[in-house]
């Protein structure tokens, strides 16, 4: 028999039994369908956890000084000049929501705790934010002390409930500013941190009244390919030791910290993830295997004469395992077929209700498809084994 013959056989023994066949394959087709799922939603959320990474800054390298040490508004014009490919230098100082009177913003009888950001203009495009509404402030502003501020949606929820922000004065630390902008959406992190409830002032205002100093510990430092950052930061590393006459470990009075670092770590906590999530789906792989494997002995029992005659009109030990084997794949790859249309719409799905970023992966439908054949083969292999060894003067007296 050649193997054309075969294939047609093993299908027509399949719709024999329409029902049984059917039930057999939801074991691999929910196993791939698992599989091809959890793959695409290990690449999207690697994907949207860059996404959430860039707000720390893109092709950045934070700088935070120790023991006293702190940068002027020189250091930012001294920086910028250290190298062409640097694109934005922006001071870093914050106050935190959390446990710190000082983050608490007022608005007529309105209350609310928010993150308060002292940055230059170069901050914005540097985590990549826009205004959604109104605008950003600008150099003159920062020159001139001018008390303006841009703030997040939550901000704005919060704060002004049925008023235009736009133009309206809020109090933060006994200082009213002027609302000029509003910021696009960003969202919250991986860790819950919400990039929204932000409040940005210009660093000269801020750093006069809430640290009574034109000096900061913390500043960003972007370049306009990642390929850039070490060369950046070896540069940063040797501008510090002069700057400040540092001697001995600059580890211990310098830290510094790349897009790259938080990016590599990302992707290492995605990646495994993602084996992780693969792992336990393809464990109803082979569930799905040893009810095709099952079924297949089954099988077997019922066509035991059929074997017999078989053989009886001169098929081979290679024919009946071969018949039957096929079987076997056939069941599975048609429940892999299955399976990858339904991992794809459930992924699909799972992308739009998430807004995460669709992944196609042609490799990976093609993974599927031949491993499942694969688990119909080694599953298989046992009950046609089972088959091709039975003696024919056996099978033609089985009952």
């Amino acid at each position: 028999m050649n193997l054309t013959i075969n294939i047609f056989t093993a299908l027509r023994a399949l719709r024999r039994n329409k029902m049984r066949s059917a039930l057999t394959s939801i074991g691999i087709i929910i196993g791939i369908s698992s599989v091809i799922a959890m793959i695409g939603l290990g690449s999207s959320a690697k994907i949207a956890v860059r996404d959430k990474i860039t707000s720390y800054g893109k092709n950045a390298v934070f700088i935070s000084m120790q023991k006293g040490k702190k940068f002027n508004p020189k250091d930012l014009d001294e920086i910028r000049r250290l190298m062409p490919q640097i694109k934005y230098v922006s001071p870093a100082m914050y106050i935190s929501e959390k446990n710190d009177a000082r983050s608490i913003h007022s608005y007529r009888d309105k209350k609310h705790r928010a993150r308060v950001i002292f940055a230059s203009e170069d901050y914005f495009p540097l985590q990549d934010r826009y205004a959604a509404r109104g605008r950003l402030f600008n150099d003159r502003e920062i020159q001139s002390f001018d008390k303006v501020c841009v703030i997040g949606k939550t901000v704005a929820d919060n704060l002004f409930i049925t008023d235009d922000p736009l133009d309206k004065m809020i109090m933060i630390k006994n200082t009213t500013y002027r609302v000029i902008g509003i910021l696009d959406y960003k969202g919250e992190a991986i860790g819950g941190e919400d990039f929204d409830n932000y409040t940005i002032i210009p660093y000269t205002i801020g750093h006069q009244r809430f640290y009574n100093t034109n000096k900061f510990k913390s500043l960003y430092v972007s370049v306009e390919n990642d390929a850039d950052v070490p060369q950046l930061q070896k540069i940063l590393t040797e501008y510090c030791k002069q700057r400040f006459s540092i001697v001995g470990d600059i580890q211990n009075q310098v830290k510094m910290t790349t897009s790259q670092d938080k990016v590599k770590v990302a992707d290492e906590i995605t990646g495994l993830l993602s084996i992780l999530l693969a792992g336990i789906a393809s464990i109803s792989l082979f569930v799905g295997g040893v009810g095709i494997m099952n079924i297949m002995l089954v099988s077997v029992t019922e066509r035991t004469r059929e074997i017999g005659i078989r053989m009886a009109i001169g098929a081979k030990k290679k024919d009946i395992m071969i018949q039957f084997l096929l079987e076997a794949t056939v069941l599975s790859g048609l429940g892999g077929i299955c399976g990858v249309i339904l991992g794809i719409t459930i992924y699909f799905i799972i992308t739009i209700v998430a807004k995460w970023p669709f992944i196609f992966s042609l490799f990976s439908v093609f993974i599927s498809v031949i491993f499942a054949g694969a688990v119909g083969i080694f599953f298989g292999y046992y009950p046609s084994k089972k088959a091709s060894d039975l003696k024919p003067i056996d099978a033609l007296r089985y009952e």
